[in-house]
């Protein structure tokens, strides 16, 4: 029987999981499920770097794991269960990788720069030392695999490094983790100003949760083609990267999008139509999730959390025995 490459992924339990995380990422990975040994995992220890309002995690991380459950994660194909479950081994080979990952490189990094800068009351050592947990997600299971969007690719190369650098140590224990392709899809927000991010405000993202009465009002307030200022005129909707229209391409069927441009290039739709129809199509994603989420409980998520942390302990520990194993602690 051939063994199928194992693949780590982390979900991050903050804000409302929107339409550009199901189509940037959870669309692919739950695909992923069906050909890999895949562990996906709710960073509920990463979340901390950031501050954000502690007392609601516990809630927060059911919610992440339901809207999962509801697009299409099966906890019985993949190990689905939350970091801190299996704190004690990740944190543990999080300070060994630590040891040979050089302080220079992780200041160094673009990613903390950026958020030392935006947050400069909250640098501190687990915002630096983020690559390093990151590493220890990924290779407590010795993840090969890892979808990555590419603000991530920073830090998956900095796990590659510390692999290197512990191997030169103690032996080639962990493989390098490579990213997985085709995770380049980037939703852009409904203001048109970059892409579709939880960090925003609501009004610039469509989340899996909103009815559809919220989508149709979101998406009426879409940034459409700015050179369009009356519907007699005809549209440009591929040439002045109208965002409405770069919506259709990711939620309207194919056939759907050609009779959308022409109609707009020929000024037979105006904007107003178009919005309603990509409305629509948001629609016809979100509702099955809407609707597998709203009948999922919280006592459901436990049981499938609490059946994926047994599998997960028992990866990590057999991990953590190798890893002591390799660097030469006495054993006793």
């Amino acid at each position: 029987m051939i063994s199928k490459p194992i693949l780590t992924s982390g979900i991050r339990p903050t804000g409302d999981v929107h339409i550009g995380n199901y189509i940037g990422a959870m669309r692919d990975i739950i695909n992923l499920q069906e050909t890999t040994d895949a562990h996906f995992f709710i960073v509920d220890i990463h979340s901390l770097t950031t501050h954000s309002d502690e007392t609601s995690l516990a809630k927060r991380t059911i919610d992440a794991a339901k809207l999962y459950v509801a697009a299409g994660l099966d906890p019985h194909k993949a190990t689905f269960y939350t970091q801190s479950v299996i704190a004690a081994e990740i944190t543990e080979l999080a300070t060994y990788l630590g040891m040979v990952m050089p302080l220079g490189e992780l200041l160094r990094c673009p990613t903390f720069k950026e958020k030392a800068k935006k947050h400069p009351d909250h640098v501190h050592y687990g915002l630096a030392g983020y690559p390093v947990l990151m590493a220890a997600d990924i290779l407590i299971h010795k993840g090969e695999l890892v979808p990555v969007g590419e603000d991530q690719l920073v830090h998956l190369e900095m796990a590659r490094a510390i692999v290197r650098r512990f191997s030169a140590h103690y032996g080639p224990l962990f493989p390098e983790p490579k990213p997985v392709e085709n995770q380049s899809a980037r939703v852009p927000s409904l203001t048109g100003e970059g892409k579709m991010s939880k960090s925003d405000g609501k009004g610039t993202t469509i989340s899996l949760k909103d009815p559809k009465e919220v989508i149709e009002q979101k998406v009426k307030r879409a940034y459409s083609d700015p050179l369009r200022t009356h519907k007699v005129k005809p549209g440009h909707p591929t040439r002045t990267g109208c965002n409405v229209f770069h919506l259709h391409e990711y939620f309207s069927e194919p056939e759907e999008q050609q009779s959308i441009q022409t109609g707009c290039q020929t000024a037979e739709i105006g904007c107003v139509a178009c919005k309603q129809m990509l409305a629509t199509s948001i629609e016809r994603t979100v509702v099955p999730i809407r609707q597998t989420y709203e009948q999922l409980t919280d006592a459901d998520i436990h049981d499938l959390l609490l059946m994926g942390k047994e599998k997960a302990k028992v990866s990590a520990q057999q991990t953590i025995q190798e890893v002591r194993e390799a660097i030469g602690f006495y054993m006793y």
